[in-house]
């Protein structure tokens, strides 16, 4: 029993140990598309009075969007592009909500 024992629980403490370490990563380098992704601003009330766009909401699936223009080098950056709104002329992205602003220390390695 104890021969048993033993190694199942250096197996749990091993893998406890190794999981909290990965909350410890450095985030992924910012590139060129991280800093051209970016939302375009657009909103618009839906039928409840609620924003909808602009990082300001989620859908379906619990994550927050924007609409992003409809020039190539945005569509190119955006890789996540989704849902083409005929109403605005543009798509939607999850990525633009979680990129650097363009003037931030973050992206000045792309546009100095």
């Amino acid at each position: 029993m104890k021969a048993i024992l033993f190694p199942l629980l250096a197996i749990v403490l091993i893998g406890t140990t190794m999981s909290k370490n990965l909350d410890d990563r450095a985030p992924a380098r910012v590139t060129f598309d991280d800093c051209d992704c970016q939302c375009d601003g657009t909103t618009y009330l839906d039928e409840h009075d609620n924003v909808q766009g602009n990082c300001q909401s989620a859908d379906t699936s619990g994550r927050k969007w924007c609409y992003i223009s409809s020039d190539i080098n945005t569509l190119e950056a955006c890789k996540d592009g989704f849902e083409y709104d005929s109403r605005y002329n543009m798509s939607k992205s999850y990525a633009a909500c979680s990129s650097p602003d363009p003037s931030s220390d973050e992206c000045t390695f792309y546009y100095d």
